[in-house]
């Protein structure tokens, strides 16, 4: 592999003599298939921190699901059975609900600089510190958007929200995402992305809901028989790395400097490769047969409102932190 990230040879002798301590072999597990931008920041990490520890500790990429699905990668991180991995925010958020804010109604229309707004400052470090109450660290850098969520992906046309109604499609294992869809009157059921393309072609769902244009062009969704995009831009996904807190505490704490120094060096990389994936992915799902449908700024408007009135409900029912969620309600409307 290219060598991405270069260090000076002081750094590099000084972090290789730290304390004698035992080489390290870690394993990292994602659910995307390679060639994803998530493995691929998974692949840079990894070498980031080979380079780092000069080759004191090592890291192994599992992609496509091997060792676990997203939910299962989150409870084995939460475990110690796991040491690394990049989780959805969507996902994730079933251990920590607060972690869907960004895929709230308040977030529809929103942008790549909003979201940065309020993750890279106090009101994110105030998220990943409630991760951390879980068990699982997030390394200094933080997360990485994916793309907007657009509502539907589907197998038939539909040019409305009211075409969508009633429609079953699998959605992120996120109860936040699963309300809202339901709220739309649309059946959302939460699926983990290893099962989405025998649910399609089986014609157990209609399509995918709350998922983004990467989703569909790094999975080929095409060839599982999605068709048609319905393009909203409703809410938010970001990317998360996360480190298991029972490996930190097995480290020095050299070691651990290492993790967070190698993602920080990465997750600039990330975001850069994610925003340039996605100004081709709508093209690249065009050409493999899938119709855009463009909403109007006033059907998008009208759904929002509607959207808004329910909030404060999802909030509640999804035991989301309401004064947090109000915080960052204050924070993205003074952007």
């Amino acid at each position: 592999m290219t060598k991405l990230f270069k260090l000076s040879g002081a750094l590099t002798a000084a972090l290789m003599i730290a304390s004698g301590a035992q080489a390290l072999e870690l394993r990292l597990s994602v659910e995307t298939p390679p060639g994803h931008v998530r493995n691929q920041a998974a692949e840079h990490w990894a070498a980031a921190i080979a380079e780092l520890s000069g080759g004191d500790i090592t890291v192994e990429v599992f992609p496509a699901g091997q060792l676990y699905n997203s939910a299962d990668a989150i409870r084995a991180l939460a475990s110690g059975a796991l040491d690394l991995s990049i989780q959805a925010s969507p996902t994730l958020s079933r251990l920590e609900p607060n972690l869907s804010v960004i895929t709230l109604p308040m977030f529809f229309g929103a942008t790549r600089d909003d979201i940065r707004a309020v993750l890279d400052g106090p009101l994110g470090a105030e998220l990943w510190g409630m991760v951390a109450q879980r068990g699982i660290v997030v390394p200094e850098g933080g997360h990485f958007e994916f793309a907007p969520n657009n509502t539907a992906y589907t197998t038939e046309p539909a040019a409305s929200y009211e075409d969508l109604a009633g429609r079953t499609v699998a959605t992120p294992p996120s109860p936040v995402v699963v309300q809202i869809m339901s709220a739309m009157g649309i059946n959302g059921v939460a699926t983990p992305r290893t099962e989405i393309v025998l649910q399609l072609t089986q014609g157990q769902i209609q399509g995918l809901g709350s998922v983004t244009d990467l989703t569909i062009s790094g999975g080929r969704l095409w060839e599982a028989g999605i068709r048609y995009a319905f393009n909203d831009n409703a809410g938010w996904g970001v990317y998360i790395p996360l480190v298991s807190a029972r490996t930190l505490d097995a480290m020095t704490e050299e070691q651990r400097g290492v993790i967070n120094q190698a993602w920080a060096q990465v997750v600039g990389w990330a975001r850069d490769a994610s925003a340039e994936e996605l100004e081709h992915a709508r093209a690249t799902n065009e050409e493999n047969g899938i119709t855009y449908a463009d909403p109007s700024d006033e059907m998008i408007a009208a759904m929002r409102t509607q959207m808004m009135d329910l909030q404060p409900a999802i909030v509640d029912a999804s035991g989301m932190n309401a004064d947090f969620v109000g915080r960052v309600a204050a924070a993205l409307h003074s952007q």
